[in-house]
């Protein structure tokens, strides 16, 4: 059991979650905290892996058109360890996947895709893989799509809101980071401005020196590339918090789907409530949505769930119940997180294995 957060570490995830590129100096004017305790916590969360950092891309800036929700339940006699480890050898293979989370009998994947036929490519692989003796680890898969012409997403993550109510802070909450549209473009990028950002997405960690090492460039070289992406909306930094690692026993994953006859308007103000806002990663478009949510245990979950759920189901706007799938984050296991340097390498272009160097080719 994972002893609980002192408030201020928790006013600190939380800060961080808001705006991952705040200083130690602004975290402690904004909480009334000294500097060196803001540096000392962050360290100690940081060496803990309660958070870390992530440079997400963005992905309408790359040219792809489609994200991708997968789901669906396992076979509960077969081991986890072994339906894990299948899942983790097509992943390897398969860059379009940056997050997937599997539960007891229970399996997610978020991917995103240049084209509709990109997507056919990946699933018909996945087929492919779980034929024969492997049939029995495949999961039975359900695929919801979000084309980014018609979608409002929020893909780079909205934590703050939700932790603010875990935590119970006395703070202000601030506004949620609602989905938004996106339009879909392709920047063209320099052969610097490409290798800089896909080790921005392999090593958020990383310094402008270290990165600058890699590329053999000088580090002010790198510090301006780096901003110039980063002012041209190229990529978001954000704090991830390690949900598996604290006093949180659940994680829902929700697929919501609407009345077709339902107007868009309507539909638009529907999203302005908890159920939009408590979400840390959601998809929705007129016709469907996709939200993920976090709950100290079952009873929390309950009151909370049938709250989130009420003005829906009182403005008789959906389209049947939604579907929830419930994971305890004791069986929880992150096949991936934040996995963004492939998909980045591949769209980029520079040339290279998609495959880390020590994993072999298995004949996909």
């Amino acid at each position: 059991m994972e002893r609980a957060f002192r408030e201020s570490e928790k006013l600190v995830i939380f800060g961080l979650t808001q705006d991952a590129q705040l200083t130690d100096s602004s975290l402690a004017r904004r909480f009334g905290m000294k500097e060196s305790t803001v540096s000392s916590i962050r360290r100690r969360l940081m060496d803990s892996r309660n958070i870390y950092f992530a440079n997400v891309p963005s992905f309408h800036k790359l040219g792809c058109e489609l994200l991708v929700q997968l789901y669906g339940p396992t076979n509960p006699a077969v081991p986890k360890d072994v339906k894990d480890m299948s899942h983790l050898v097509y992943l390897d293979h398969t860059p379009e996947i940056f997050d997937s989370v599997s539960g007891e009998g229970f399996i997610m994947m978020s991917g995103v895709f240049q084209t509709f036929s990109d997507y056919l490519v990946a699933i018909d692989r996945y087929d492919r893989y779980f034929m024969g003796v492997r049939s029995v680890e495949k999961a039975d898969l359900k695929s919801v799509f979000f084309p980014l012409a018609i979608s409002r997403l929020c893909y780079s993550y909205n934590w703050s809101p939700g932790l603010h109510r875990i935590f119970n802070l006395d703070v202000p909450k601030r506004d949620s980071m609602r989905p938004e549209s996106f339009k879909v473009d392709r920047v063209e990028l320099s052969l610097m401005e490409r290798r800089t950002l896909i080790n921005l997405a392999e090593y958020p960690h990383a310094t402008d020196a270290q990165i600058a090492q890699m590329i053999g460039k000088s580090r002010q070289t790198v510090t301006n590339i780096r901003k110039r992406l980063e002012r041209n909306g190229m990529f978001r930094r954000v704090c991830i918090p390690l949900l598996f690692t604290w006093n949180i026993d659940l994680i829902a994953f929700v697929h919501t789907r609407f009345k077709p006859e339902l107007d868009s308007e309507t539909r638009i103000a529907l999203s302005t409530e908890d159920w939009i806002d408590l979400s840390w990663y959601t998809l929705e478009r007129d016709a469907e949505a996709y939200t993920c949510y976090m709950f100290k245990d079952y009873k929390d979950y309950v009151s909370e769930m049938q709250r989130m759920m009420k003005p829906l189901m009182e403005s008789n706007v959906l389209r049947g119940d939604p579907s929830i799938s419930l994971v305890s984050t004791a069986a929880a296991k992150e096949l991936r997180d934040c996995h963004y340097a492939p998909m980045v390498r591949k769209l980029l272009g520079t040339g290279g294995d998609m495959l880390s160097r020590e994993k072999t080719t298995l004949g996909l």
